[in-house]
């Protein structure tokens, strides 16, 4: 099943969040129960600088949230950037379930 892609935009210098639903391959909710997710924004997918999105799940609805405090917008420059979700099985078997790219507006304003 190919993983879907789903473009974001960030507002520069604003708090960021986004949740995404998680299906598991039969497009039923998937049981996340005991489940790792991590979830990376790069510039682009073989750049060395990366930030981590802090990763909530809803364990009922089968979702994940991800986001990024204003003090971590404030400090990407405007542009295009990548970003991909990975959850981990209890068993390790790690999956990508969600990649696009980031919009970041920029700010005249950013503190």
């Amino acid at each position: 099943m190919a993983t879907p892609s789903i473009n974001l935009i960030i507002e520069q210098g604003e708090d960021f969040s986004a949740t995404f639903a998680v299906l598991d391959p039969d497009e039923t909710v998937a049981n996340l129960n005991n489940y790792t997710v991590d979830a990376t924004l790069k510039k682009h997918p073989g750049a060395l600088t990366s930030y981590t999105f802090t990763t909530t799940r809803t364990l009922s609805q089968g979702k994940i949230t991800i986001s990024l405090p204003n003090s971590v917008t404030s400090t990407l420059n405007p542009g295009r950037y990548y970003y991909d979700i990975f959850i981990t099985t209890p068993s390790l078997l790690r999956t990508k379930v969600v990649d696009g790219n980031a919009i970041v507006n920029g700010s005249a304003t950013v503190l």
